[in-house]
């Protein structure tokens, strides 16, 4: 076997596909013909089985119904019809008006028995004694044209005594000629027996026809279906089903029987073998010549395909070589549509995809550098900020400058909540950085604003970003109030109503137009582009709320009533005891 490790890597394939597969391949497709054609066999007889004994049960349904309406014509039953009978056992016309309202209720009750037998276009018809008929749709010509086949005669009255039905095969070229249009029927006859003056009353004829079988046995497919009685005529059955019962199958053929259940019928199924085999065989031999031809086919692609794989594969690994010496500009060229090239359009895709990662490493890495620097810087200037305003704040209260301490007590309060800008605030304390603001703003523009806010008192531990609230009361300051206003007033003023709370924040400045409002809750909304730096400070607002509250918040604005600008905060709130917070909180608190 050391020739085996000697040759290349897809003759290997092809040797081991050759040994392993093919061979074997054949060997188990000609084992498995065998055994295929014989558990056919056995797959074929329980399915014949199975047909045959639906068969039979459906036979033997039909049987019992026709029986069943046969012994309705019995002094055993409590009924009238037996009475009409012996009424009409003599009628051969209508001679009074009693004759035929027995006559009438006669064929009222038939029709009741046999009226679920109408359905599989069962005949039924009566004749009485002297072979009038009373039941069913013959005529006395055709009663009398019937009587030349003796099996439509009486039976005598010590048979009739027994309660027998005799079963009977009639043709239409032997049997009853042109009277019934199917080409035979399967009769019952039954003679009515009276015990009570020990004679007939008439006999009852139940014909089952051809195109019932004919309907029956089709379902069986493919094959012959029989009916024979206990004496072994054949009853009923197919064009090609002989007149007796043989003991067995012809030769080539195979034959399931049965008992029909409730009566003395055999019915038996033949099947020709070759129908069951006979694809089997067909079968393999298409079997193996698609294996020669597939083995042929393989290895001729085989070898095509072999080659072409070899080449592509050793460009990939000189790529692969190449990158890890440190050449990340080398990629593979790409060829085709086939999977090499598939495969290397990924290593390319890869190769860029680390290169963009080590870029973007090395710009993290970097950040990360000034950002620990900035915040190293940062820790030290607000608390020399704070501690010199704190100072200041100090030598002004002493001198007695009340106005101008308070003022740089606000700015220094300011100053630490934009130093804790991302931690959650109470709307009650984030109302009270916007009265510091104010005071800011009042003494820098020289502008006497008036702010009112109404906050109730269960809303003031909502929690809410910190600084929130400041850029809405500076766009008021700032846009409208930039024009000289008389009495410049901004009203703040927080409602709960439906779980929702509502901050709404008006001034009396110059307002906007609807148009220009319109256009500002379309870009709150999203719907709109931002352009430039307008309506930066309402757009961050929008976000911030959003990103805290889910984006059920809302945020819109328009113009105040009769003038100003007005700007509204929608807020889902849940109160809860020890402090109120939003549903979507969890996250700001962390």
């Amino acid at each position: 076997m050391s020739w085996f490790y000697r040759i290349s890597f897809y003759r290997r394939i092809q040797v081991a596909l050759v040994l392993f597969l093919i061979i074997p391949l054949l060997l188990i497709t000609g084992l498995s013909y065998f055994a295929n054609k014989q558990a056919n066999e056995e797959n074929v007889r329980t399915h014949m089985k199975g047909i045959i004994g639906i068969l039979a049960n459906d036979l033997s349904k039909t049987a019992n119904d026709i029986t069943y309406t046969a012994n309705q014509y019995s002094a055993l039953q409590t009924n009238s019809l037996f009475t009409n009978l012996r009424e009409l056992k003599d009628m051969r016309a209508f001679a009074d008006f009693a004759t035929y309202k027995a006559y009438a209720a006669l064929n009222e009750n038939a029709a009741l028995h046999t009226g679920k037998l109408s359905l599989a276009q069962i005949n039924v018809f009566y004749v009485n004694r002297v072979y009038y008929p009373i039941v069913g749709s013959l005529r006395e010509y055709e009663v009398a044209r019937l009587r030349e086949n003796a099996q439509f005669e009486h039976l005598s009255v010590d048979e009739a005594a027994t309660g027998i039905v005799r079963w009977f095969r009639a043709e239409r070229g032997t049997g009853y000629g042109d009277v019934f249009k199917a080409p035979y029927y399967l009769f019952l006859k039954k003679t009515v027996y009276d015990p009570y003056r020990n004679d007939t009353l008439g006999t009852l004829f139940v014909g089952i026809p051809a195109a019932y079988f004919d309907n029956l046995f089709r379902n069986a497919g493919s094959g012959i279906v029989s009916l024979y009685e206990g004496d072994g005529n054949l009853l009923a059955g197919m064009a090609e089903s002989t007149s007796a019962l043989s003991a067995g199958p012809r030769d080539g053929w195979m034959r399931e029987r049965i008992e029909v259940p409730g009566t003395s019928w055999t019915l038996t199924y033949d099947l020709e073998l070759s129908t069951a085999i006979g694809d089997v065989t067909q079968r393999f031999w298409y079997l193996l010549m698609a294996v020669c031809i597939v083995l042929f086919v393989f290895l001729f692609i085989s070898v095509v395909i072999a080659k072409g794989l070899n080449r592509p594969i050793h460009r990939l690994m000189r790529v692969a070589a190449q990158y890890g010496e440190g050449n990340s500009s080398v990629r593979y060229n790409i060829k085709g549509q086939d999977e090499i090239s598939l495969l290397g359009g990924s290593i390319n895709q890869m190769l860029d995809n680390i290169n963009a990662l080590i870029r973007k490493v090395e710009e993290e890495q970097e950040e990360k550098r000034t950002i620990e620097l900035y915040a190293l810087f940062s820790q030290i200037r607000p608390h020399f900020l704070l501690n010199t305003l704190n100072s200041i704040k100090c030598n002004l209260a002493v001198e007695g400058d009340q106005v101008h301490s308070e003022t740089i007590d606000s700015l220094m309060a300011l100053l630490r909540a934009h130093l804790r800008v991302h931690e959650p605030i109470a709307l009650a304390e984030e109302c009270r950085l916007l009265g510091q603001y104010v005071s800011i703003m009042r003494m820098r523009n020289r502008l006497n604003v008036e702010l009112n806010i109404e906050l109730p008192e269960r809303l003031q531990s909502m929690l809410v970003p910190r600084l929130l609230l400041q850029p809405l009361v500076e766009n008021s300051i700032i846009h409208g109030f930039s024009r000289s206003t008389r009495s410049p007033r901004i009203d703040v003023t927080v409602e709960e109503s439906a779980g929702l709370v509502r901050i709404r924040i008006a001034d009396n400045g110059r307002g906007i137009g609807a148009e220009q409002a319109a256009e500002l809750n379309r870009i709150l909304s999203g719907e709109g582009q931002q352009t430039g730096e307008r309506g930066v400070g309402l757009y961050n607002v929008m976000r911030r709320t959003k990103l805290t509250f889910g984006a059920t918040a809302e945020f819109v604005v328009g113009p105040g009533e009769p003038e100003g600008f007005v700007a509204c905060l929608i807020i889902p709130w849940h109160h809860e005891e020890g402090g109120g917070r939003s549903d979507d909180q969890s996250d700001v608190d962390r």
